[in-house]
C-alpha cells in the first residue's frame, strides 16, 4: 500500500471495549465506497471527489472537519520519523498539579512548529460543504496544525479525546487544539515512498471518550488510499505534460518545416527546367532554414527537461561560445563581464544562442549585441541596436508567438531554461532602441 505505515496496528477483528459491529460495518462500507471513488478519480476530478470522500468518511466517525495536509516540498520532510507503531498521549484531566503541568507541557510542544512547509491539500467542514470548506476546516484546525503534524511525525498515529460531561476521565486529552472549539481529534500519517509525507486528520466539537481501534485501522486504510491517488495523478499530469510536449514536435516539424519545404523543392524544380543555377542558391538557403527549424526544435525538447548539473559558470567565456555557434553574418558583439553563476553550462548555451539567433533575425546581420551584467549585479542582460520588440509585446515568449519571420520557438525555450534554474527574464526596449532581455538570478 504505497510503503505506508500502518501493518502493525492491530486488526479490526480484534476485541475493543467499545466495538459495535453494526457501526463498524458501515464504517468500513464508507471507507471501501471511498476508496473506490478515488481510484476511479481522474486529475481533473481527485480535489472534488477527495473533498467528498473527506465529508463522507467524517460524517461516518462523527467529525465536524476533516483535511489532508501535505509536504509542498515534494514528500522529503519524514527523516527520522517513525510511523510504524501507532503510540497515545494518556494524560487525564484530573485537575491535579501534576497533571496540569503535563497539559501545559504538553500543549507547547504540539504547537511548536515543525521545520516542513506543510499545507492543505484538501478539506471537508461540516458547517460550510460547499465552495468555501477546505478554508472553513484550515481555519478551524490552525491553531494547533504544526504542533499535530510534529507529534504524528514523533508517534504515528495521534488520538486526541476531551470526555463528554458526566463520563469517565478521556483516554487521551485534547490539549493541543485549546482556544478553538476542537474537543476530539484523529490524525494518522499519509506515507509515499516510505516516508511521512503528510496527515489527514479528523476533529470534532463534541467531546467523546475515544477514538476505537477500528476507526484507527479504517481511516489508515483511507490515509493510503489518499496518498497512492495524489501519486498516480502527479503520475498521469507528468505524462499529460510530456504527451504534449510530443503534440509540440509534431506541430512545430508539420507547420514551420513545411514552407522551406516547398520552397526547396519548387527551387530545384526550377534549376531543373531552366538550368539556372541560382535556383540552387534558393534551395540551399531554405535547407538552412529548415537545420534551424530542426536546431530549435530539439531545443525546445531539452527546455521542457529539469536542468542536469549545476556548476559556477563563467557566463562570458559560454557567451562567446554559444556567439561563435550561431550564423552571425556580419553581427557584432560585445561580452562586458556579464558575471559567473550556478547554472547548467549546456542549457545557458542554449538559452543564449537563442537570443543571438532572435536578435540576427529581427536585427539583421549588421546588428550589434551587448551581454553585460545588469545594475543592480542581481544577474545578466542581452541587448542589440535591432529593430526592437513588436508593438504588442504580449506572449513574447509563448511557443508560436513570432514577429518578422521567426520560428516561434526560440524565446520559448530561453523562458524555459531559464525558468528551469529557477530564474526570470524580462523583455524590454535597449538603450539603442532595439531588444533587451534582462535575467534576473536568484540566489
Amino acid at each position: 500500500m504505497n510503503g505506508a505505515a500502518g501493518s502493525n496496528v492491530r486488526d479490526p477483528t480484534a476485541a475493543d471495549d467499545d466495538h459495535e459491529p453494526g457501526r463498524y460495518a458501515d464504517l468500513h462500507a464508507l471507507v471501501l465506497d471511498a476508496s473506490t471513488t478515488l481510484i476511479s478519480a481522474n486529475p481533473d476530478e481527485l480535489d472534488t471527489k477527495l473533498r467528498w470522500t473527506l465529508g463522507s468518511v467524517a460524517r461516518g466517525l462523527g467529525a465536524d472537519y476533516a483535511a489532508v495536509y501535505g509536504d509542498v516540498r515534494g514528500g522529503d520532510g519524514a527523516a527520522g520519523a517513525d510511523t510504524s507503531e501507532t503510540t497515545e498521549t494518556t494524560e487525564t484531566t484530573e485537575t491535579t498539579e501534576t497533571t496540569e503541568s503535563a497539559e501545559r507541557t504538553d500543549s507547547a510542544r504540539l504547537t511548536d512548529p515543525v521545520a516542513v512547509d506543510y499545507e492543505l491539500v484538501n478539506a471537508w467542514s461540516r458547517d460550510d460543504e460547499a465552495a468555501e470548506a477546505a478554508e472553513a476546516s484550515g481555519v478551524a484546525v490552525e491553531s494547533g496544525v504544526d504542533g499535530l503534524i510534529a507529534r504524528v511525525r514523533d508517534e504515528g498515529t495521534v488520538r486526541m479525546a476531551a470526555s463528554r460531561e458526566g463520563t469517565a476521565a478521556p483516554q487521551h486529552r485534547c490539549g493541543a487544539l485549546d482556544g478553538s472549539d476542537i474537543e476530539s481529534v484523529l490524525a494518522v500519517p499519509v506515507v509515499r515512498d516510505w516516508e511521512l509525507w503528510g496527515v489527514l486528520a479528523f476533529a470534532g466539537r463534541e467531546g467523546r471518550d475515544r477514538w476505537t481501534d477500528h476507526e484507527v485501522v479504517l481511516v489508515r486504510s483511507l490515509a493510503d488510499m489518499i496518498a497512492n491517488s495524489l501519486a498516480r495523478v502527479e503520475r498521469e499530469r507528468r505524462l499529460a505534460a510530456q504527451n504534449e510536449r510530443l503534440e509540440e514536435f509534431a506541430s512545430v516539424v508539420t507547420h514551420d518545416l513545411r514552407n522551406p519545404l516547398n520552397v526547396a523543392q519548387g527551387s530545384i524544380e526550377l534549376a531543373e527546367e531552366t538550368g539556372d543555377a541560382d535556383h540552387f542558391e534558393r534551395a540551399r538557403r531554405a535547407a538552412e532554414r529548415m537545420e534551424g527549424i530542426i536546431d530549435n526544435v530539439l531545443g525546445l525538447a531539452r527546455a521542457g527537461k529539469d536542468i542536469g548539473e549545476t556548476a559556477p559558470v563563467e557566463l562570458d567565456r559560454v557567451a562567446l561560445e554559444a556567439w561563435d555557434a550561431v550564423d552571425t553574418a556580419g553581427a557584432e558583439v560585445t561580452v562586458a563581464d556579464p558575471g559567473r553563476y550556478d547554472g547548467d553550462e549546456s542549457r545557458l548555451f542554449d538559452a543564449l544562442s537563442n537570443l543571438f539567433r532572435n536578435a540576427i533575425e529581427h536585427g539583421g546581420d549588421d546588428v550589434r549585441v551587448t551581454v553585460a551584467e545588469r545594475d543592480a549585479g542581481d544577474g545578466f542582460y542581452v541587448a542589440d541596436d535591432g529593430a526592437g520588440l513588436p508593438a504588442d509585446p504580449a506572449g513574447l515568449f509563448d511557443r508560436g508567438r513570432s514577429w518578422g519571420g521567426g520560428t516561434g520557438i526560440g524565446l520559448t525555450i530561453v523562458r524555459q531554461v531559464l525558468e528551469a534554474h529557477g530564474w526570470t527574464v524580462e523583455a524590454g526596449e535597449s538603450v539603442d532602441g532595439g531588444a533587451r532581455f534582462d535575467v534576473v538570478v536568484e540566489g
